[in-house]
């Protein structure tokens, strides 16, 4: 999913599994940008949010306000996940 000036468009999927993804993706996006501003951090460029169903990781975009994500339903290292979001 590449979200960016509040357009969203996501690769891969059919369409059902499309629109859950990028319900994550904004869920995760939200909360992640909520807390980086409470630690105060300047920006955010990487998040990882596991549960029983899977991960879901973002990372920031190009261009500001940016994202990128991917959904796996097996937990990865962090390695794993900059490789995946880096392609």
């Amino acid at each position: 999913m590449e979200s960016a000036e509040g357009r969203e468009s996501v690769s891969g999927g059919d369409p059902e599994s499309s629109q859950r993804f990028a319900g994550e993706v904004k869920y995760v996006g939200y909360y992640a940008a909520k807390l980086a501003a409470t630690l105060g951090m300047r920006g955010l460029e990487l998040a990882i949010v596991e549960d029983r169903e899977g991960q879901t990781a973002i990372s920031a975009g190009r261009q500001e306000g940016s994202w990128h994500g991917v959904v796996s339903s097996n937990r990865r290292s962090i390695k794993q996940v900059r490789e995946s979001l880096s392609r």
